[in-house]
């Protein structure tokens, strides 16, 4: 009797022993099926915008586009670039433009002598932009040249439109710092015709480059007037020719004479080719 009594007495020991010690830490794992599931997850790939090459212009494209549009570059190859620098006959279309405005009947020049250019050029802005002007068949080529040549330096010319969208008024055109040729008109102040009624003369970012000359009581006539600014040819501004300027060279290289190497009046905007 006294044994059972103390078999149960160890027994009860070892059981308030056994609830009162820490429990063993759990080493139950994950399911295989939960862990399959995170990895099965892809890495979410970084969004990238995507947008569509620039449709490339064909040169018969540009050429219907009237003068004064802006181009993109990256729609430009060289060979359209190329092809856009181009001389034609007057066709009915522009002798429309011109004729009674710029184009006058006279003994001196006929519509089969002139020809219609096409180029580009930079603007202030730094854009592409379409140019037009009438020259002289004997210059055509020569402006091509140079005007490829500038376009090719990113010189800047802010406008080259015919004189005819001023209504043939040679101050308005200047004022408006335009690039301009032909235009049958005499000489300021003078009954003499002017190169520019030939074809022969080209003048260039005038607003910048005014014609100085004297009255004879000793004043300036500056024209454009706007242009008085830039009379003080020892001041520094953009769109300023000088005989160390890339359009000196090409136009002097193409045999032309530059009106800022005149004793007066002094044209410093005023190329001409003599003939």
């Amino acid at each position: 009797m006294k044994l059972k009594q103390t078999a149960a007495l160890l027994l009860g020991c070892l059981l308030l022993t056994s609830c009162g010690s820490k429990p063993a830490e759990s080493t139950a794992e994950i399911p295989a099926e939960t862990t399959a599931s995170a990895e099965a997850v892809p890495a979410m790939a970084p969004v990238t915008e995507t947008t569509a090459p620039p449709v490339l212009l064909r040169a018969e494209d540009v050429k219907a586009m009237p003068a004064g549009t802006i181009l993109d570059a990256a729609q430009l190859t060289p060979e359209t670039v190329d092809a856009l620098f181009c001389a034609e006959p007057i066709d009915d279309a522009v002798f429309a433009r011109i004729n009674g405005v710029s184009y006058q009947e006279n003994p001196y020049i006929t519509r089969d002598d002139l020809r219609y250019l096409r180029v580009l050029h930079i603007t202030p802005a730094t854009e592409i932009c379409i140019g037009e002007m009438i020259c002289n068949q004997l210059i055509a080529e020569d402006l091509l040249d140079i005007f490829k040549r500038l376009y090719e330096a990113q010189y800047q010319i802010e406008k080259i439109r015919l004189i005819d969208e001023y209504g043939g008024d040679d101050e308005a055109s200047m004022a408006d710092n335009n690039t301009s040729c032909f235009n049958y008109r005499e000489i300021a102040g003078s009954a003499t015709i002017s190169n520019h009624a030939k074809g022969l003369a080209v003048d260039i970012n005038p607003l910048y480059n005014p014609y100085i000359s004297d009255y004879p009581d000793g004043s300036k006539n500056i024209q454009p007037r706007e242009g008085l600014p830039y009379a003080d040819r020892s001041s520094f501004f953009p769109m300023k020719i000088t005989d160390q300027d890339l359009c000196f060279e090409l136009f002097t290289l193409h045999g032309f004479a530059w009106g800022g190497n005149w004793d007066t009046p002094l044209d410093y905007q005023h190329f001409e080719k003599p003939m």
